[in-house]
Order: structure tokens, then C-alpha cells, then sequence
């Protein structure tokens, strides 16, 4: 019997070193983000209140979080750019399955921060309906805890493959971006579900968002 029980210890204590490695292994470099003097997002959880913002959609109209909300749940998510190849598809994606999510009663909502003037080419480009937000002062992405310092050979990556510096692209002197989180958020402005991946290629699919609408009523 006391040999199970050290067993059972051991096994225990064996998961709770791989769960409190498990981040440690996350290739942060790899996926642009500078860890060196620079603080890693980890994102806002389920339960927490979402933060409230301001700011003007791709029609220059103002957009306020809090009083979207009123008129019901909110889909939030964040995307790098239209330089982008995975943020394209997902913006897509989002946009063929548009109907089905506001069908739902949800108003969709994305934030980047690239300038005004690429967004304007990203909606024309994928024919987005949706709101579209320019995170201008970066406060969004902050609030949010999605957003990183790129590192300078990730920089240089995106620079090589697709001939686009990270930062002018977002009207800055220093190249930032999210993590493409997403945030679904009740009418009360809680969020009751997140998709956040430091591996941008991850992102909600629509199946996940469908899983879990149910939670923001």
C-alpha cells in the first residue's frame, strides 16, 4: 500500500513540473516575439471584465465597445496585417462565415494595428462587412495583453519574404503586434471564452466559436 501511494505521489508531482515547464518550451523567437527586456502576453482569461475602448472602424465611424455591447455579445479578435498570408485566410474565413455568427445575435469586431490606410486596403481586399478597428495608440492590444515587441530577425524575415517593414506598415517607429487572440464577451462585458496561441498560425476556428457561444447568454 505504501509503495502505491509513493507511486501515486510521484506521479502527481511528475504532471505538475511538466504543467509549470509547459510555456517554457514555447518558441517565443520563432514566432516573432522578443523576450529579451520585453514582457511576453499571456492574454486576458475567462471571467475577467473586457476592456473597454474607443475607436473608429474602417468607415470612420466611432466604435465603442461598451455600447456595442448593449445591442448584444461581441466576438473579438486580433489580426497582425494584410502582409499576412494566415491573417488573409483567417479574415476570409471570418467573412464567408459572417452570417452564421450574427444569425446568432454576436456583432464581430477586429483589431489590428496596421494604419488606417492599410486597412482600408485589407476591408477592399477581402470585401470585410465587419467592423474593422486601427488600434492607434496601441492601448487595445495592451489592455488585452496580446501585444509584443518583434524581434529584429523576424523583422528581417518579413522584410525578405514579403518585402514589408513591420513597423512603417503599422505607421510606427518600432514594429509591435498582437497575438491573433480571440475574445468572445457577454453583454456584461465579461469574457466567458479565449483562443490565445502564441503560435500565430493557431486561430479560433469558427467550430470553436460555435462551441462556445452558448456561454455569453
Amino acid at each position: 500500500m505504501r509503495n502505491l501511494r509513493n507511486y501515486f505521489l510521484l506521479l502527481v508531482f511528475a504532471l505538475l513540473i511538466n504543467s509549470v515547464s509547459y510555456g517554457q518550451d514555447t518558441n517565443y523567437a520563432g514566432f516573432g516575439i522578443d523576450t529579451n527586456g520585453s514582457s511576453i502576453p499571456h492574454g486576458l482569461k475567462a471571467g475577467d471584465k473586457a476592456p473597454d475602448f474607443i475607436g473608429y472602424d474602417q468607415k470612420g465611424k466611432q466604435i465603442e465597445l461598451k455600447k456595442i455591447l448593449e445591442q448584444g455579445p461581441v466576438i473579438l479578435f486580433f489580426y497582425r496585417g494584410k502582409w499576412c498570408p494566415v491573417c488573409s485566410k483567417y479574415l476570409n474565413d471570418y467573412q464567408d462565415s459572417l452570417k452564421v455568427l450574427t444569425d446568432q445575435g454576436f456583432n464581430v469586431i477586429a483589431i489590428t494595428p496596421e494604419s488606417i490606410e492599410n486597412v482600408e486596403q485589407t476591408v477592399k481586399l477581402h470585401n470585410l462587412t465587419f467592423t474593422v478597428i486601427y488600434d492607434c495608440q496601441e492601448k487595445i492590444m495592451k489592455d488585452y495583453d496580446v501585444m509584443f515587441s518583434v524581434t529584429k530577425a523576424y523583422q528581417d524575415k518579413i522584410l525578405s519574404e514579403y518585402s514589408i517593414n513591420i513597423a512603417e506598415n503599422n505607421g510606427r517607429d518600432a514594429a509591435r503586434l498582437p497575438v491573433p487572440a480571440t475574445y468572445i464577451i457577454n453583454k456584461d462585458g465579461i469574457i466567458v471564452a479565449v483562443q490565445f496561441d502564441p503560435d500565430y498560425r493557431n486561430r479560433a476556428s469558427v467550430k470553436w466559436m460555435l462551441k462556445n457561444l452558448g456561454l455569453a447568454f
